[in-house]
């Protein structure tokens, strides 16, 4: 008599704990990051492995395509295995400007098609993990699927100065300040998706 025996597919976690690469394939001096291009993924936008759609876009919609329909955009180089980063990719307000608490409490309540909880203002380190370093200074997040231009406010406090916010100036050069939170800037709102197959929640 045999026995019969299903094996099931196991679900393997990505690591992500190794940094991105720049984006820097440009070369100034050996031992530079040109030359090296330390970091995780074949490139800066095209993933070692396949994301859950099959693809290995780094970047794709909600829905594993790239017509961002919604304007959600997935980066697939935060996935976990359970859960991944989606960003808003339109600078909010899409007139005007916020202070510091305007802009943590207009994400708080920010809703996108069905995903109607979670937003949050961006940390500062989530905005350097977007940074294209091929780019000129002013264009740092300036690619596609983003087409940012300007300065955003960042959740991240200055411990030095609890008046002020770190923000991300990418108007004119690449800068990371600080200035007080009353001050009026653009912001991002991103959202971590829980992943289930191809379903994002």
């Amino acid at each position: 008599m045999s026995t019969r025996i299903d094996i099931k597919p196991v679900a393997v976690s990505r690591s992500t704990a190794k940094l991105m690469k720049t984006n820097q394939t440009t070369s100034y001096r050996t031992g530079d990051d040109g030359d090296i291009e330390a970091g995780r993924d074949t490139s800066f936008t095209v993933l070692a492995e396949h994301n859950p759609f099959g693809n290995t876009n780094r970047f794709t919609d909600e829905l594993g395509g790239t017509t961002y329909t919604n304007n959600i955009v997935i980066d697939w180089s935060t996935y976990d295995g359970s859960k991944v980063l989606g960003w808003y990719r339109t600078a909010m307000p899409t007139v005007g400007t916020y202070t510091w608490n305007q802009a943590i409490d207009n994400a708080i309540a920010f809703t996108k098609g069905p995903f109607t909880t979670g937003w949050k203002l961006a940390n500062i380190a989530e905005y350097f993990s977007l940074y294209n370093f091929a780019n000129t200074p002013a264009n740092k997040l300036n690619y596609a699927p983003f087409s940012l231009v300007g300065d955003y406010w960042s959740s991240t406090t200055d411990a030095n100065a609890t008046i002020n916010a770190f923000y991300s100036i990418n108007s004119v050069q690449l800068h990371i300040y600080t200035t007080t939170k009353v001050a009026a800037i653009k912001a991002l709102f991103n959202r971590y998706f829980t992943v289930s197959g191809t379903t994002l929640s």
